[in-house]
């Protein structure tokens, strides 16, 4: 999200914001009021995300009914009753259930981020089509009614998936809690609840404090609680018979599974292991038997993690997407759907352009009430400032401390590079079009087209043997489609208007556009030495491309070469690159001065995906490197693509001087 479209989410809240809104937000809870007048008057404390979240609630609450009631009949579960004194503090007066605290077990009040997210749960219902013919009228649930074309409509809850998105010391793990007991005492008569979590401490604390809190509750001694499950006792059951488990991703589930709650915990620590995730698995085997359901929930809660892929940073990215389509909804170039509408969240982590900014995240106390609603109320400043002093004092690694506290994943074996400023001073007005071996060059080039609905690149590395000059250029494709979807839209389309980025028109991409592109160079006595290619689901662009090295009298197995992605192939390519870039010389006045062995062509997607990328170390003890993508937006594509062309021509020249 750029600041531009902070701005005009902020606009659409303030719009929306009209007496007949407030009079809602009021209705429901005070809370919910107030949330959205800070919003409004203070959105520096405020992400961009959030405030969108808060723009999909107002237009949710023109769209579909609200149960404004039972909201407030489950806040006062947690909460009982409280009254304010004269000075304006809050008491707790009766009822409610008891939590954990620093003294002793206590009955807290919501607060109003809090409210938002359990309005957001339960507070929006719709009739859903059943796709049921209605036979006999009497047979009808009380949800249910009967269409003008004979078909039964059911009256459920919208939210089916909510995400909170939040760094330590929010108190994530008590709203995971409470949500939990809301379905084991008001949800179905046999409602089945899963905690779900990477490790066993991870659900036994969560499944912990739920027992906690419903043993608060238990009254009248109605639960049977083990370190396995919590059940209704037998004499209860005609009264209900739901319970809760505790489940650990890499663990067997339960056989039979009947799930009405799914609940993970800390996703966003789980990183891929050979691609898959046993913590995604364990989340989608259980969420797979809700069929039935009438209103199943799967209710998420997370930090960001310290590693670098995992399934929650794919899911990170796709709701920062879908949230960026409440700008297209409000301009009427979109329609939403309702299966977009039944997905929730509330992100409470920086804007994308202080992310990456370590000296502010580090000093900006704004920073931290923007992520952290609960200074001063459940965590204080000091907390931050003792864990930074550890940081410095090597007792918290610096992944943890951005990831964990400030919800920015950083991982502790991820490190920055060369930056778009290291790379603009090499950039000169020449094209690999000028590169011809008439001008003595010799040219590699790398391919990445493993995602056809994305960005597709081609890097090509020329070497001048005559000066010992490196150059790299590129060219960049995209499909319509892919365009008009990416977050990066504008920014993508003034690249294009420029010359710097093909746009194919239609939904996929056409892998006949970058071989066609090759021929063309061939035809301007530009001489291809190699092509380097990332071996995963490139297939259609190389077999295009072998077909034509064929056609001109090559082997196509000697000139198109895979080359992998792994920590050993790219380790020697990404130093040696490096000092390519950063290579200096003596002045004779015993200075040191530039003396970089490449330049680039003045494409701007060359400093802004240098810009994009991380060096991830191995752990095999090894100090390997590799490029990743510094977050989900930002696109290194060309960058790894020319370390495959320099990965080509360094074999080429053991060859040659062999």
């Amino acid at each position: 999200m750029t600041q531009e479209e902070k701005k005009q989410a902020h606009g659409i809240l303030i719009r929306r914001l009209d007496e007949m809104a407030m009079q809602a937000l009021d209705a429901i809870d005070k809370r919910l009021y107030d949330y959205y007048i800070g919003l409004m008057y203070n959105p520096e404390l405020h992400n961009g995300y959030e405030i969108l979240c808060a723009v999909k609630f107002l237009r949710l609450l023109r769209t579909y009914e609200f149960n404004e009631r039972r909201v407030q009949q489950i806040i006062k579960l947690r909460e009982g009753e409280w009254q304010q004194d004269e000075r304006g503090r809050w008491h707790h007066v009766r009822g409610g259930i008891k939590c954990p605290g620093t003294d002793t077990a206590h009955v807290y009040r919501w607060q109003p981020f809090q409210v938002f997210v359990l309005a957001s749960v339960f507070g929006f219902h719709t009739w859903f089509d059943t796709g049921v013919q209605a036979i006999d009228k009497s047979e009808l649930l009380l949800t249910e009614r009967e269409r003008e074309d004979g078909m039964v409509e059911d009256f459920r809850r919208l939210c089916n998936y909510f995400v909170l998105y939040t760094p330590r010391k929010t108190d994530k793990t008590g709203m995971s809690a409470f949500i939990q007991v809301v379905f084991f005492l008001m949800g179905d008569y046999n409602s089945e609840i899963y905690c779900c979590a990477n490790a066993e401490f991870q659900s036994r604390i969560l499944y912990g404090r739920t027992r906690f809190m419903l043993k608060d509750a238990d009254t009248k001694q109605r639960f049977d609680m083990t370190s396995k499950s919590i059940q209704w006792k037998p004499k209860f059951h005609q009264v209900r018979n739901a319970m809760i488990m505790p489940l650990t991703a890499g663990g067997k589930t339960k056989d039979g599974p009947f799930a009405e709650l799914v609940n993970w915990d800390e996703l966003g620590s789980s990183p891929y292991t050979n691609g898959k995730s046993d913590m995604m698995n364990l989340v989608n085997v259980m969420r797979s038997s809700m069929g039935p359901r009438r209103e199943g929930l799967t209710f998420g809660t997370t930090t960001a993690g310290t590693i670098t892929s995992g399934p929650f940073i794919d899911m990170l990215a796709g709701l920062h997407q879908n949230l960026l389509l409440e700008l297209k909804f409000d301009s009427g170039e979109e329609t939403p759907t309702l299966s977009q509408d039944r997905q929730l969240c509330l992100l409470l982590e920086p804007d994308d352009w202080e992310k990456y900014d370590e000296e502010l995240l580090l000093t900006s106390k704004d920073i931290r009430r923007k992520i952290n609603p609960m200074l001063g109320i459940t965590c204080q400043h000091q907390f931050y400032d003792d864990s930074i002093s550890d940081m410095y004092n090597g007792k918290m690694t610096r992944g943890e401390l951005f990831s964990k506290l400030f919800n920015v994943y950083s991982s502790n074996t991820v490190k920055g590079w060369l930056t778009p400023d290291d790379i603009r001073p090499l950039q000169i007005g020449r094209r690999i079009d000028d590169c011809s071996r008439g001008y003595g060059w010799m040219v590699w080039a790398g391919f990445d087209f493993s995602k056809g609905d994305d960005l597709n690149g081609v890097s090509y590395l020329a070497y001048n043997p005559r000066t010992g000059e490196f150059f790299a250029d590129m060219d960049s494709y995209m499909s319509e489609k892919a365009v008009n979807e990416s977050p990066l839209r504008e920014l993508l389309l003034k690249w294009a208007a420029d010359g710097w980025l093909h746009i194919v028109p239609g939904q996929t991409f056409d892998p006949s556009w970058p071989v066609n592109r090759i021929i063309e160079l061939d035809g301007k006595d530009v001489e291809f030495f190699g092509f380097g290619y990332d071996p995963f689901n490139a297939k259609m662009v190389i077999n295009a491309l072998s077909q034509w090295v064929f056609d001109i009298g090559l082997d196509p197995k000697q000139m198109i070469v895979p080359v992998s992605q792994k920590f050993g192939n790219y380790s020697p390519a990404v130093k040696e690159f490096d000092y390519m870039v950063r290579r200096s010389r003596d002045d004779g006045m015993g200075h040191q001065i530039p003396d970089p062995m490449i330049h680039f062509s003045q494409n701007p997607l060359w400093p802004w995906q240098f810009g994009n990328v991380m060096l991830q170390e191995s752990n095999d003890g090894m100090e390997n490197l590799k490029p990743v993508k510094r977050d989900a937006n930002g696109k290194v594509d060309n960058v790894q693509m020319l370390l495959s062309a320099l990965i080509l021509y360094d074999a080429a020249e053991v060859k040659i001087n062999s």
